[in-house]
């Protein structure tokens, strides 16, 4: 590393830029092992580089004479599984593993029960994929492996997209139960790796005041957040949503849970464009809720996310009667919780509403935060009482 580079990875994290290191890096292929020194020559870190990427080096470990193979990653995916049974023991529907949170940069595993959906988005664990396919059959006789890499990361990596079942002869449908819910997955057809696991707890916000309620669910997908509303006793659920295939989803979803279509609308739509055409005709509910995709992944953009998400609160608290609720989420990590906050306020002050925070929300156990890796904490979830 160029001198006086190496403090933030001494005191823990787990990544080196590009300007950071200094020397050629062409000679290294993507993804191979090596060991990061000091400009003084001192030991620092074991990991895997890509000359390819701004991000040039991830850490793996910290010991010298760490052996980065088959049986390291098996003991990092055992401690990684063995945490989460030790908090939830009955839980087959959890994230297995969370990249650097887990020591494991560049790998996440989401576990449905006999279904392991793996996603790789670095060339250093790409080379190990095989060994992890491996690893996640022994611990489980019987799983289904699927492979779901789309992350935009791979580009940057240098690696293809990948979205295949990996398990031969297996489907890439199942049906899945989270709080007492059914839902219908398309793995290969979904977003992310299949579910939102890291809301899972969240949807129990409505437990409380769903019932008698009229509801919106914008940016919908499946339907998860509606689904939970009517489940909790509400009234009418609208899902919108722009995409046909998510719509359809959440229409199979309804019915698979024996839901009577009446008590529902499918809006496919613009939910941001929707948004504002509802809330200038005047429309009311009683519960707004908003769980859009990623508005910012890049801290360049930081500020045209901060006016996407003040827009669409903006809208949706113009729409939300008096006595009810909205429940508003970010999943970008660069929105810090303060900002996401400010923001909401922001809009409530223009939208004329006075709010209360009533709860503020993050992701569960298996989606933990490894400090000082403030890039694994990334979800706000916040339940505002609307006067």
């Amino acid at each position: 590393m160029k001198p006086h580079e190496e403090n933030r990875v001494l005191k823990g994290e787990f990544w080196v830029y590009d300007n950071e290191l200094r020397g050629n890096l062409r000679s290294y292929r993507p993804g191979e092992i090596c060991r990061l020194y000091t400009s003084g020559d001192m030991y620092i870190a074991t990991g895997y580089v890509n000359p390819a990427s701004t991000i040039t080096f991830r850490v793996l470990a910290y010991n010298p004479d760490a052996v980065i193979d088959r049986d390291f990653l098996r003991l990092r995916l055992e401690a990684a599984d063995r945490q989460r049974l030790a908090i939830r023991p009955g839980n087959a529907y959890y994230r297995m593993v969370y990249g650097e949170a887990d020591f494991l940069p560049g790998l996440v595993v989401d576990r449905f029960d006999n279904y392991f959906i793996v996603q790789i988005t670095t060339a250093g664990m790409e080379n190990f994929k095989e060994d992890v396919f491996a690893i996640i059959g022994a611990m489980y006789p019987g799983a289904l492996l699927i492979e779901k890499s789309l992350a935009a990361a791979r580009e940057k990596e240098g690696i293809p997209l990948i979205n295949r079942v990996v398990t031969p002869g297996a489907g890439p449908e199942k049906v899945i139960e989270v709080n007492g819910l059914k839902f219908r997955i398309d793995f290969l057809k979904s977003q992310k790796t299949g579910f939102f696991l890291d809301q899972r707890d969240n949807y129990l916000l409505l437990e409380s005041i769903a019932a008698g309620r009229e509801v919106l669910d914008a940016f919908s997908y499946a339907g998860a957040w509606g689904l939970h509303a009517h489940r909790f006793g509400a009234k009418h659920v609208e899902f919108l949503e722009i995409s046909g295939e998510y719509m359809k989803q959440a229409r199979e979803n309804v019915a698979l849970n024996g839901f009577a279509e009446a008590d529902f609308a499918f809006t496919q739509e613009d939910a941001i464009r929707k948004l504002k055409e509802m809330s200038k005709a005047g429309a009311l509910k009683d519960i707004v809720i908003l769980d859009p995709p990623a508005f910012v992944k890049s801290r360049a953009r930081l500020k045209e996310a901060r006016r996407g998400y003040k827009e669409i609160n903006l809208r949706a608290l113009k729409m939300v009667r008096p006595g009810g609720f909205l429940i508003s989420c970010s999943c970008s990590h660069f929105l810090s919780k303060d900002d996401f906050i400010a923001v909401i306020q922001d809009a409530a002050r223009d939208a004329d509403r006075r709010i209360k925070l009533i709860e503020l929300k993050s992701q569960p156990y298996d989606h933990a935060v490894l400090l000082p890796l403030f890039q694994s904490e990334y979800l706000k979830c916040a339940l505002f009482y609307i006067y």
